[in-house]
């Protein structure tokens, strides 16, 4: 029998299983990799254009090996070093759908949070998307976690946004190659940007039942501070019950720095 490096096993059945940690685990504990010929192992291998880095890799993030449910592989482009554990690291996401306020809102904090952090997003249409440019616009370390795979832009519309992050700052995702969007891959992906970030910012949330309600469980759940930025009181926002239900008032990007005391 021949023995296969474990890396290369790892890396092999992430693209046959399309990133699902859960088959991927399943098919090591069954020695799946025990009738896979070396020839296809190494064919599916070098047929990856991205980088790659597993959880059997000296520098795999230590908070992505001890969250829930780690990720195994992970595909990339770009600086693999904003994935460091000391690198102070915040996630900025919300609604796709954003008001002029939501929007100014995030700029500004980003603008304020300064350089010297990484602002952690996963590239959505709205909040996401303005929490990334606005990181390009101040020179604020960014990472992307995608939920489609690592070669297919989404939303298409990202794409100017997307190669300029794989070049300057560093976009991953468990998802290889071209793999399709996916309505659960999401939620995943969200477990992900938690993971890295040592606090989560909402700029605006419009929905008791969406993604950034996933990611603020998540956060609360890891004992995570939760920022959140206050909203009128004839708007009626999810934001504003978040901060009745417990959530910190995210007031300015200096606010939130003193509380973390990050200065």
């Amino acid at each position: 029998m021949i023995e296969y490096d474990s890396r290369k096993i790892l890396i092999y059945l992430a693209v046959k299983y399309d990133g699902d940690p859960f088959k991927i685990i399943n098919a090591v504990r069954l020695r799946e990799d025990e009738h896979v010929p070396y020839s296809e192992m190494e064919k599916v291998c070098d047929s990856i254009k991205s980088k790659v880095i597993t959880y059997l890799d000296k520098d795999f993030p230590s908070k992505l090996k001890t969250m829930f449910r780690p990720p195994l592989v992970l595909f990339y482009y770009g600086d693999i070093t904003l994935l460091d554990d000391n690198k102070r690291r915040y996630g900025v996401v919300g609604s796709r759908e954003y008001s002029e306020y939501g929007e100014a809102v995030t700029k500004k904090i980003v603008e304020e949070m300064g350089r010297g952090k990484v602002l952690v997003s996963g590239m959505a249409k709205g909040i996401d998307t303005i929490g990334h440019q606005a990181a390009l616009d101040n020179k604020v370390r960014t990472i992307a976690v995608l939920g489609s795979g690592i070669d297919n832009c989404y939303p298409e519309e990202n794409k100017e946004l997307y190669e300029r992050l794989k070049k300057e700052e560093l976009v991953i995702s468990e998802y290889p190659n071209m793999s399709e969007p996916d309505k659960a891959h999401f939620p995943m992906r969200n477990r992900i940007v938690v993971a890295l970030s040592d606090a989560l910012i909402v700029p605006q949330i419009n929905s008791h039942v969406s993604g950034t309600t996933i990611s603020v469980n998540l956060a609360v759940g890891s004992n995570k501070p939760v920022y959140v930025v206050p909203h009128s009181i004839f708007e009626g926002t999810v934001n504003n019950d978040l901060i009745q239900e417990g959530a910190n008032v995210a007031e300015s990007g200096r606010q939130i720095l003193e509380d973390l005391h990050w200065d």
